[in-house]
C-alpha cells in the first residue's frame, strides 16, 4: 500500500501516480490480468462473496523516480502545439516537472551515457550522489536524470569538453540535443 496524492490513467491497464514521499512511478497491471474481472464497480455483488481468488492483482512498476517534493498533480499532454505528449507535473512548492518518452534508441543511448557521465565525472555542488538521491525510498527504474543532464550546460568550458570526449561528441552536439529535447517539450 502507497501513500498516493495524485494519478493519472496512461491506458486502460497503465497509472501514472505520485505519492507524499515525492515519488513518481509508472504501474501496471500484470499480463494475463484482466482489469475488468478483478473489481465489481457495479455494486451489485455482496462484498461478503468475494473471495481471496479474485483479489486485485499486485501491480508492476515499470518506472520509479524521486522528485524530492510532494507531487500534487500530474496530466498527459502537451505544453506546446503539435509537440509530442508527456506526463506534465507539478510539486507542492511549485515546480512544473515532465517525463518525456524517447521515441529513439539512440535518444536512449545518448541520455544514458550522459547522465552516467554526469554522475561520474562532474562535480556536485551538495556532494550527494546522484543515484542516491533520485532513489531515496525505491531505486531509481527506467528513468533517466534530466535534471542532471541539464547540469551539462553549466559546467565549465573543461569539463563539458572532458565529458565530451568521452562520449565521442563535441559540445556544441550535446548542447543543441539537450536544447532540441527541451523545446520539444517547451
Amino acid at each position: 500500500s502507497r501513500p498516493i496524492v495524485c494519478q493519472e490513467l496512461l491506458d486502460i491497464s497503465t497509472v501514472a501516480i505520485g505519492d507524499k514521499f515525492g515519488n513518481i512511478s509508472v504501474l501496471r497491471l500484470p499480463r494475463g490480468a484482466d482489469a475488468g474481472s478483478a473489481v465489481d464497480v457495479s455494486g451489485t455483488r455482496a462484498l461478503w462473496d468475494s473471495s481471496r481468488e479474485d483479489a486485485s492483482p499486485k501491480l508492476e512498476t515499470l518506472c520509479n523516480y524521486h522528485v524530492g517534493e510532494v507531487v500534487t498533480g500530474m496530466f498527459r499532454g502537451s505544453l506546446v502545439a503539435g509537440g509530442s505528449q508527456s506526463l506534465i507535473y507539478v510539486t507542492v512548492t511549485g515546480r512544473i516537472g515532465a517525463l518525456v518518452p524517447f521515441t529513439s534508441r539512440e535518444n536512449v543511448e545518448f541520455y544514458t551515457d550522459l547522465e552516467g557521465s554526469m554522475r561520474t565525472d562532474a562535480p556536485r555542488p551538495t556532494g550527494r550522489e546522484p543515484q542516491a538521491y533520485r532513489s531515496y525510498y525505491a531505486p531509481i527504474k527506467h528513468i533517466i536524470d534530466g535534471d542532471l543532464c541539464e547540469m551539462f550546460g553549466k559546467l565549465a568550458f573543461e569539463e563539458q569538453k572532458k565529458i565530451a570526449e568521452k562520449l565521442d561528441r563535441n559540445v556544441a552536439e550535446i548542447l543543441k540535443k539537450l536544447e532540441d529535447t527541451r523545446n520539444a517539450l517547451l
